[in-house]
């Protein structure tokens, strides 16, 4: 959907406002790897997931970004992760979409004028979040915030959390999230409440569970280490930064969070920020956020 012409400079001009950044420098490594093994009588796995802030806000917003030229970069590089939970796949997802060969990827967001469930006024963009797998999806289910942040231009957009589940082999299920929380410097406030609605959301499912996303927060900033903090002891979330040695990115806003079930283990055994592999011929970034990739080990407990 696309807002009439006079009203298109001004949601561009407040739309520049819903990304934020991160930085640092790690090596890559290469070739997605998906298995399932029989170990002990007990059905096991590995998977390769990444999360990835793909700066999709149109053409011309940020002067630093040029999202025509880099989501086509950054759509085939996608095909060495299993699992990708995107944000920002705002004005270009057939774009992101054209080279990637997961076969099972949820619907884009349709637009406020179709899926607003919260009514806000003024929202020119949809959630912006998406799944592309190698394994099914189940069904996907797309939450807002209920509060915005007007100052950042968040108003303009419907951020929140996207939920489905990922189906690792027969009857072996976990929730999977992609999640972006509200930017900017004053909305701390903002960012707490989406946390609670987020706990509360997470208070109703007992199996494991996998989050990744845009969160906004840094542990060494006041208030976000401690809302951060309080949000895993709420909802026995551990950061992968917890049980991996992250190094100097144990605190960068681009983050996985998980816990595991009664009937499904999940550990992480690898964290690195793929910075080198997306980048364009000159060495500069594709997106402002740095592309987060994660392993996996799923063991089933049943």
């Amino acid at each position: 959907m696309r807002p009439p012409i006079l009203a298109m400079s001004a949601l561009l001009v407040s739309l520049s406002l819903l990304g934020a950044c991160s930085d640092g420098s790690e090596p890559s490594r290469s070739a997605a790897t998906s298995s399932s093994t029989t170990v002990a009588e007990k059905r096991s796995g590995t998977f390769r997931s990444l999360t990835y802030n793909v700066a999709g806000l149109p053409q011309g917003i940020n002067a630093d970004q040029f999202p025509e030229q880099n989501i086509p970069q950054i759509s085939p590089l996608l095909n060495d992760y299993d699992v990708v939970v995107v944000q920002e796949d705002f004005a270009y997802t057939d774009l992101l979409r054209a080279d990637i060969d997961h076969e099972f990827q949820t619907e884009p967001h349709p637009g406020p004028a179709e899926l607003n469930p919260i009514k806000r006024e003024g929202a020119g963009v949809g959630d912006g979040l998406n799944v592309f797998s190698r394994f099914p999806l189940g069904d996907v289910e797309r939450v807002p915030w209920t509060g915005c942040g007007a100052a950042s231009g968040d108003c303009l957009a419907l951020k929140g959390f996207a939920a489905t589940t990922l189906g690792l082999d027969e009857g072996v299920t976990l929730d999977l999230y992609t999640v972006h929380l509200e930017a900017g410097g004053e909305d701390s406030a903002l960012r707490g409440a989406d946390l609670d609605q987020l706990a509360k959301r997470l208070a109703d499912e007992e199996g494991a569970v996998i989050l990744g996303g845009d969160w906004n927060l840094n542990y060494a900033d006041d208030p976000d280490g401690d809302q951060l903090r309080g949000f895993l002891e709420e909802t026995g979330l551990r950061d992968v930064c917890d049980v991996i040695d992250c190094g100097s990115d144990d605190d960068v806003i681009d983050r996985f969070l998980f816990r595991s079930g009664d009937d499904l283990q999940i550990e992480p055994t690898a964290h690195r920020f793929e910075r080198d592999r997306f980048a364009d011929a000159q060495g500069a970034p594709l997106s402002d956020h740095d592309p987060l990739a994660v392993d996996w080990r799923w063991t089933d407990q049943d």
